[in-house]
């Protein structure tokens, strides 16, 4: 799944995040079937902004979350590596994700609670203000495009280009709304 030419814009405009070292290593790191956390965030901060927008939230800070949101440098996929298994990822992923972006910069007290809830509801927290319902909102919307794409590209046998195809069509009609 490729991303857009204003999710690329989003990523060039907050290059002191994603050109840290750090955070590209988050292009290694898979996430939801065909995709990688760095992209995958940068497609939640992008969904988050457009959201703030419509639902009133500052866009800045939405897409500041939804970049930083899974800043976790744990692959849950990796048994070898002895590390978090998938079913506490979602527990502890939220933490590691605030103390790695907490060297870069500062989050607000708000900022820090939406990505420490943006796993609800299986994780523990429950989201507390707009900021934090607009992550969730965003990170579930972006979650189910990429896997719908990675299910009609891996396990429906359809190929990388119909995945792209599917996964264009569903992100346009999300778009609309």
């Amino acid at each position: 799944m490729a991303l857009t030419k204003n999710e690329i814009r989003l990523a060039e405009k907050y290059s002191h995040i994603t050109k840290q070292p750090e955070y590209q290593l988050l292009k290694s790191i898979p996430r939801h079937g065909n995709t990688n956390t760095y992209e995958h965030s940068i497609r939640v901060a992008y969904a988050a902004y457009r959201l703030a927008r419509k639902m009133g939230v500052d866009p800045e800070s939405a897409a500041l979350v939804g970049l930083l949101h899974d800043f976790c440098l744990i692959n849950y996929h990796d048994r070898s590596a002895g590390k978090v298994s998938r079913s506490w990822y979602c527990l502890h992923h939220p933490r590691e994700a605030i103390q790695n972006a907490s060297r870069i910069l500062e989050l607000s007290k708000e900022e820090q609670k939406a990505i420490l809830s943006h796993m609800f509801p299986l994780a523990l927290h429950v989201p507390s203000s707009s900021l934090a319902l607009v992550l969730t909102l965003a990170d579930k919307q972006v979650a189910t495009a990429e896997g719908i794409s990675s299910a009609a590209e891996t396990c429906l046998g359809a190929g990388k280009k119909t995945g792209n195809y599917v996964s264009r069509k569903l992100r346009g009609i999300l778009e609309k709304h």
